[in-house]
């Protein structure tokens, strides 16, 4: 059967939530880094398993499948719950463009 019913979500990778996490944040995310509350696991949000529907999304951890964050949009209103983020950071795209770019992130990566 290839229906999909209303509520049904589809379970893809975190660019695919790429849109919504603009939505949030007002930049793209995907290659902010997340850990995971529950089992450390560190990685990109593109990385995460993304269950989509038209209600919005819910980003799991691809280490042990744990709700790392849910935003969903009703109406009027969004919502965002962060569930088991130890820690999301980004580099600072302002602060890369005026100091040089990509290569003044070299000393928090590695």
């Amino acid at each position: 059967m290839n229906t999909t019913h209303p509520g049904h979500h589809h379970r893809v990778d975190g660019n695919a939530a790429g849109g919504l996490l603009l939505e949030i944040f007002g930049r793209d995310m995907t290659a902010a880094r997340a850990t995971c509350r529950q089992c450390a696991h560190e990685a990109a949000l593109a990385d995460a398993v993304a269950e989509l529907d038209d209600a919005g999304v819910i980003l799991l951890c691809r280490g042990c499948r744990h709700t790392l964050l849910t935003y969903l949009r009703w109406e009027n209103e969004r919502t965002l719950t962060i569930g088991g983020l130890t820690r999301l950071r980004w580099p600072d795209v302002d602060r890369q463009s005026s100091t040089g770019g990509a290569g003044s992130e070299s000393a928090t990566s590695g």
